[in-house]
């Protein structure tokens, strides 16, 4: 199949596929006499996989320490980093929360506040600003 052809199985786009060559990512297409790549059915499974990857949060840079020099993939590489990678989904979770809490305070907060006709003070104002996580 043409680049045409394995962008619309794969979902990728044809810049993306040449740029996933041109670092090494995705074996580059066979050309013909015509001087058009053809691919296989494999490089569009090889494209699913690292769209995979990504959806984990794997950078483009980290997907191929995943495989070990003879192109196996490398077992033990692979349940240390999702063990990584979900160490950082569950901070992220709890960040999150935090967040949406202290959202749902200051919505209670102003809504009371503007409900009776008030506004904050500046000492509510700058005790919010102090409580601000970077």
């Amino acid at each position: 199949m043409k680049i045409g052809e394995l962008a619309k199985q794969s979902g990728t786009a044809a810049s993306t596929i040449r740029y996933y060559e041109s670092i090494g990512l995705l074996p580059a297409g066979v050309r013909n006499s015509n001087g058009y790549r053809q691919y296989t059915a494999n490089s569009v499974e090889q494209l699913k996989i690292i769209k995979f990857a990504q959806s984990l949060g794997f950078s483009l840079e980290e997907i191929p320490t995943l495989r070990k020099p003879n192109k196996e993939l490398d077992h033990t590489a692979i349940i240390a980093r999702l063990t990584q990678k979900k160490h950082e989904a569950n901070a992220l979770i709890e960040q999150l929360q935090r967040k949406s809490e202290r959202i749902g305070s200051l919505i209670t907060l102003l809504d009371a506040s503007w409900t009776n006709g008030e506004c904050i003070g500046d000492e509510k104002i700058n005790e919010l600003l102090n409580e601000v996580e970077y």
